[in-house]
């Protein structure tokens, strides 16, 4: 066999394998998404990291990429941040040109925010919100959430995508918590503690950064 034969074989060889690791390493129903055609979620109510704990996952998105994959929801324009919002705005800070991402697309309003907030409580405890965190989440279970069967089938994909085991069962109840009593009954409030911070969320937001510096979670 000719040399320049042997090195087209060869080539041949590397490019079949390397088109195997791409497959291996990007999961099924994920997509590299240019940073730049994402927009916040447009009604986001969670704080993003700042100091040291942005600093270390600047580094880390530096030395290792964005290994979980964001969850986001297409638009006419790009795409809108649903789950991630920290490790785009860390991919950005550290110059990531593109992040792994999840599509969604045809979500109602309701099932957006269920995204929005359930990954972030996934995360953090309610207990472990800041004050004006904790009002937005029970504004969104007032006012957005979604029938509780759409609800928990939402919860248990995304158990999944965080490789979590999920204790929610999947039901086909169509409920809405429509109650102070009965969305204090789920976060451990009462009726009126809910009310109160209902009432909290409708400020503007320069007040409510005011009560979470003065009310810091303990």
């Amino acid at each position: 066999m000719k040399a320049n034969s042997k090195r087209k074989v060869f080539g041949d060889a590397v490019d079949l394998l390397m088109g195997d690791m791409e497959e291996v390493t990007m999961p099924r129903g994920v997509q590299m998404v240019p940073v730049k055609n994402i927009q916040a979620f447009h009604d986001h109510p969670f704080h993003l990291y700042e100091g040291e704990r942005l600093e270390d996952m600047i580094a880390s998105v530096k030395e290792h990429g964005v290994l979980n994959p964001v969850i986001v929801q297409k638009l006419d324009t790009g795409y809108e941040m649903l789950s991630g919002h920290n490790r785009w705005n860390a991919a950005k800070l550290a110059g990531i040109k593109e992040i792994p991402a999840i599509v969604k697309t045809d979500l109602s309003e309701e099932e957006a925010y269920v995204y929005v907030i359930e990954t972030n409580l996934m995360q953090r405890s309610f207990s472990d919100l800041a004050i004006s965190e904790k009002a937005a989440v029970l504004k969104a279970r007032y006012e957005k959430g979604s029938c509780q069967g759409k609800r928990n089938d939402i919860l248990n994909e995304i158990a999944r995508l965080e490789g979590k085991s999920s204790d929610v069962t999947s039901g086909h109840s169509d409920q809405k918590l429509t109650t102070r009593d009965a969305i204090g009954k789920e976060y451990e409030l009462s009726g009126s503690s809910v009310g109160r911070l209902l009432k909290l969320n409708d400020l503007i937001k320069p007040f409510k950064d005011m009560v979470d510096r003065v009310m810091p979670v303990s």
